[in-house]
């Protein structure tokens, strides 16, 4: 798919809507949308416009063991492997105030684990039983070093 300009700001409560129209999690799975929700209360959600369209989001919290971490990142289905997600992972990558930032996936989802190795975050544990069907993997990146 052709890598279309898009452009990556902190989203607003007002934003909710389109993101939900976007994720079809969120219309599904209500603690999904109430996360999103809570994450543009606290402008912890950035969100990736194609002119007035959302075409995906990420959250950046701390809400891994206090650690700088990634959540969500979700790109439209019909934007999937056109560069959104690098371009919303390079955007909480500057954000980031911390060493390192965590994210995480489900073990089948292999786009998303090869998008991490390409922005050299590293595998950093698994979490089993999490649901019934596959676990979470956790990656590092290490962003700056301590002094």
């Amino acid at each position: 798919m052709e890598t279309l300009a898009v452009k990556i700001r902190v989203g607003a409560p007002s934003d909710l809507l389109w993101i939900v129209f976007a994720d079809p999690l969120c219309q599904s799975v209500p603690d999904r949308a109430r996360r999103v929700e809570a994450a543009l209360s606290r402008g912890e959600c950035l969100v990736a416009m194609d002119g007035d369209t959302i075409a995906g989001y990420a959250i950046l919290d701390a809400s891994f063991f206090g650690q700088a971490f990634v959540p969500l990142l979700v790109v439209t289905l019909e934007r999937r492997r056109g560069g959104i997600g690098t371009s919303l992972l390079i955007e909480a990558e500057a954000r980031c105030n911390r060493e390192k930032l965590f994210t995480r996936t489900s073990e089948f989802n292999l786009a998303a684990q090869r998008l991490f190795a390409k922005r050299g975050f590293v595998p950093s544990g698994r979490i089993e039983n999490l649901d019934e069907v596959d676990d979470e993997f956790i990656f590092c990146k290490w962003l700056r070093r301590a002094a």
